[in-house]
């Protein structure tokens, strides 16, 4: 994952992560994965140009708006 590919898309990156999240949290305690989420984000957003990364964080913002929306009922 530290590793994404040159010219990855935002959409790309999305949809590997949807795929790999669950097999990766699976298991995990709430402790480890609070530690690795900044690391792994800052390792994403960096390797990706202005664009990329305006899409990738207007994605997110949305994401975490649904969970919030899903989990604070």
């Amino acid at each position: 994952m530290s590793e994404m590919k040159e010219g990855m898309k935002p959409d790309d990156m999305m949809a590997m992560m949807s795929q790999m999240m669950p097999k990766m949290m699976d298991g995990m305690k709430a402790e480890d994965m609070m530690a690795m989420m900044p690391k792994m984000m800052e390792g994403c957003f960096s390797k990706m140009d202005t664009q990329q990364r305006q899409g990738m964080l207007g994605m997110c913002r949305d994401m975490l708006n649904q969970l919030e929306a899903k989990y604070q009922s």
